[in-house]
């Protein structure tokens, strides 16, 4: 089985792909709209990427795609905008910041966790005008930053995770988080 990555029109998709091409694990990266959500059972996990612009349709695509991981506990990961979107689905809120955030930001380990387990801070790329507001009460926070409150969580039951940063744009320290996840989904398998 393989993983499949969700591009939603991001324009770090092409990083994402390279780094997984990178850790050596077998993928496909599809358009959202190309993703037939019963089809999604063949795959091992999914990362939803980043957006570039809004777009009602991959909204969509994205909340049926979360429904149907959370519903067969397929390992996902959501990555800027597709973190937003899982922690939405789940019940919890975003705000538009008064600035768009581009470059890099220290994030800080709450507790130990898959993505942080030795350290306790780490620099993260960031470009995105939205944050997360509320956290779903199904949601556990894992990072927080000083532009974001609400950088990393997980669900609390599932291998669902969010990152509100760009792993694909953080050197070494993004290759780690995908690669942890990666792991993490290996064990799942």
């Amino acid at each position: 089985m393989e993983l499949l990555i969700v591009n939603n029109t991001s324009p770090f998709v092409n990083d994402i792909v390279s780094m997984i091409k990178d850790l050596g694990m077998s993928f496909k990266c599809k358009l959202y709209s190309e993703i037939i959500t019963d089809e999604l059972s063949s795959y091992r996990a999914v990362i939803l990427s980043g957006r570039r612009n809004y777009n009602k349709e991959t909204n969509i695509k994205n909340n049926k795609i979360i429904e149907y991981c959370n519903r067969s506990d397929i390992p996902l990961l959501g990555i800027c905008y597709g973190a937003e979107m899982i922690n939405l689905f789940f019940g919890g809120s975003l705000i538009k910041m008064k600035n768009t955030i581009h470059g890099f930001v220290k994030i800080t380990s709450i507790n130990n966790n898959i993505f942080l387990p030795n350290e306790s801070s780490i620099y993260v790329y960031q470009s995105h005008r939205y944050a997360i507001f509320r956290l779903s009460s199904d949601l556990e926070l894992l990072c927080s930053s000083s532009d974001s409150k609400h950088e990393v969580f997980k669900h609390k039951k599932r291998n669902i995770f969010g990152v509100q940063f760009h792993p694909e744009k953080s050197g070494i320290e993004g290759k780690h988080i995908l690669y942890n996840f990666l792991e993490l989904a290996n064990r799942c398998d």
